[in-house]
């Protein structure tokens, strides 16, 4: 069912995509969180003061018709009693812009609190507040289509399949989780990238708009007979922090056939930013905001998958390690990405026990500080040597050493595309890069910086 058209509005007209903000208020800064998480309790607080609130500000002077918030609104305490007061105070906070609010509930979004609290504030523009988690709206002919993508099933696939039979365009679906993960193994929910598969091989839409994986990019990716744009953002990190382009720390994933074109954007948590789409009455404009620097990626189209124009920022180049500078280290980290990592697996380093991986999991970055007497002994070729704990079930891959030079300069050793495994959660999953080693094997491999 398509919600009624918003009527004031005709083309052109223009609206922003903000995912992930995982707002959270200094009043729950206090409460519990889950350690795992990629930032502490305060980094989540700072980050609205330092992405969210500037963010607002870009709006404020972008002016786009509406904003689509696609999940994860609000970073959710331990204890659920709090989450709706975070989560009212979240849309408080973007309600400050007088910009009309869309949602799409995230995984980090419970199904009652997200119903009975973002319904309310999304009928003002909506003409009325949703029926189900999932709906749709048209703009002077424009479909726009929300999908719950956390708790997919049978029901929203034969809705969605019958609402893009319906001559609208252009057509943007939103939702949470991306159709394809970019550099996040297996971080995405496998039934909806089948159905969503299936149904964009029959329907074109324009875009499709996620997050979840707290990573940037832009992907015009092939499905069996159509191409789709996905637009995958967060407005979570560091904004102070270097951004790191995603494809100088890990392996993107994706099979290179299947891409038509690519930014691979930004790591996560390095570079918060968020889309704005602008719809003319004979063409399309989706651009990438960086926190700080404005436009960094803008795509244009005529007709879905006929992409004109693909501009990015140039990134910079990557730095090479020389042997005259092994010497001149001043710091290193093993960085890695993990599920199910306890803290208990040993790590050596050419020999030397550098410590324990840190907790970790849902793939996110994490890395290990290398101590000196292991900086000391690092070479153009180093051998790592992971031995897990007994029992373990862990997933482990995205191994590259990382070493600072005098100055600040960063070198990073190759990417390293291989997934190994001590699990069988993986085992239905096809993947040319997953390698599963027998319980308690150590891990042995070469990180090279040639």
């Amino acid at each position: 069912m398509v919600v009624e058209s918003i009527k004031h509005l005709k083309r052109p007209f223009s609206f922003a995509v903000v995912s992930d903000p995982h707002f959270v208020t200094r009043d729950f800064v206090g409460q519990a969180f889950d350690e795992a998480r990629p930032l502490n309790a305060d980094g989540y607080a700072e980050n609205v003061t330092y992405s969210l609130a500037p963010m607002m500000d870009a709006l404020r002077d972008l002016k786009p018709d509406f904003l689509v918030l696609t999940g994860d609104v609000a970073e959710q305490p331990l204890e659920p009693e709090r989450h709706s007061a975070n989560l009212e105070a979240a849309l408080d906070f973007f309600a400050t812009s007088d910009i009309p609010l869309v949602v799409a509930r995230g995984n980090r979004d419970g199904i009652s609190v997200f119903d009975e609290v973002t319904g309310p504030r999304m009928a003002p523009f909506l003409g009325d507040r949703p029926n189900a988690p999932y709906f749709a709206f048209e703009v002077d002919g424009c479909l726009f289509a929300v999908l719950d993508t956390p708790f997919w099933n049978a029901d929203q696939y034969w809705w969605l399949d019958a609402v893009l039979e319906n001559d609208n365009a252009p057509r943007f679906l939103l939702g949470h989780h991306p159709i394809w993960p970019i550099a996040r193994a297996f971080f995405f929910n496998r039934d909806f990238q089948a159905d969503m598969v299936d149904l964009l091989s029959r329907h074109a839409v324009d875009a499709y708009f996620c997050g979840h994986s707290h990573n940037q990019s832009l992907v015009l990716h092939r499905t069996p007979h159509l191409p789709v744009l996905q637009c995958m953002g967060a407005l979570i990190g560091v904004p102070e922090a270097l951004p790191l382009p995603l494809d100088h720390i890990q392996s993107l994933l994706p099979a290179p056939d299947d891409l038509m074109a690519v930014w691979p954007g930004y790591l996560e948590n390095t570079a918060p930013g968020w889309f704005m789409g602008y719809v003319a009455p004979d063409h399309v404009r989706v651009e990438w905001h960086h926190i700080n620097r404005g436009a960094e990626a803008v795509v244009s189209w005529f007709r879905p998958g006929d992409i004109q124009s693909f501009w990015t920022m140039a990134p910079a180049p990557v730095p090479q390690l020389i042997e005259a500078n092994l010497r001149r280290i001043r710091q290193g980290f093993l960085r890695f990405c993990a599920y199910e990592s306890m803290a208990d697996a040993r790590v050596f380093l050419n020999g030397n026990e550098i410590g324990v991986l840190p907790r970790a999991d849902h793939f996110a970055p994490r890395r290990l500080t290398v101590p000196p007497n292991a900086l000391a002994c690092l070479q153009m070729e180093n051998k790592v040597r992971v031995e897990p704990a007994t029992g373990s079930e862990m997933t482990l891959g995205n191994l590259v050493l990382e070493v600072v030079l005098p100055g600040g300069h960063s070198v990073r050793s190759q990417i390293f595309d291989d997934i190994y495994t001590w699990s069988n959660r993986w085992d239905a999953r096809e993947s040319e890069t997953l390698k599963k080693l027998k319980p308690g094997r150590p891990l042995t491999t070469v990180l090279s910086f040639r």
